[in-house]
């Protein structure tokens, strides 16, 4: 079933929002969080190795300013979100661009259950605003914090999970249902 899909740990995004941390904490922020934001950039349609790349650079930039990061759970996915989206475009555009920094490759260990496949392939079919949406509610994030965190309405961001949760539901009854 689609929404068995969980971050690792069961706690809430209310909980890991409502703590600000302190700038020793980096370390126990990273090893806590760098699986589960690899993954939410994943549910935007990364692999795993972007997916990897993103979040690595999202913790570089986060390194570069942890003393200012009251919210590090929610800046991390947004900046982790952004990194892979402008990867994507420059991708998409002609010729080459320079690089700014030494081309390299972060090995991932990544391993997903067929289900995971399953869910990450249907969601990236969605449309790009109910993937995002469907990211962060798979994340454990509320409605009202989806909605502050992508500057929408809640209402948008319920039609958006309802929709979203159609579309997986329709895909699901393609493929058979559950394997």
């Amino acid at each position: 079933m689609v929404d068995d899909i969980s971050p690792l740990s069961a706690r809430s995004a209310s909980a890991r929002l409502g703590t600000v941390l302190e700038p020793q904490a980096f370390a126990d922020v990273y090893r806590a969080e760098m699986p589960l934001l690899a993954r939410f950039v994943m549910k935007h349609g990364a692999s795993p190795q972007e997916a990897a790349d993103a979040a690595h650079e999202a913790f570089a930039q986060a390194y570069e300013n942890w003393d200012r990061i009251r919210y590090p759970a929610r800046w991390l996915r947004t900046v982790a979100t952004r990194i892979y989206f402008r990867a994507k475009l420059r991708e998409d555009l002609p010729g080459e661009l320079p690089s700014p920094r030494a081309e390299f490759h972060l090995p991932t260990n990544i391993e997903l259950s067929d289900q995971e496949r399953d869910v990450y392939a249907a969601l990236a079919e969605l449309p790009p605003r109910q993937r995002q949406v469907m990211a962060w509610y798979y994340d454990w994030y509320t409605v009202p914090e989806i909605a502050e965190v992508l500057s929408i309405a809640e209402d948008a961001v319920r039609q958006s999970l309802c929709r979203a949760r159609a579309a997986l539901k329709a895909h699901r009854s393609q493929q058979g249902g559950v394997r």
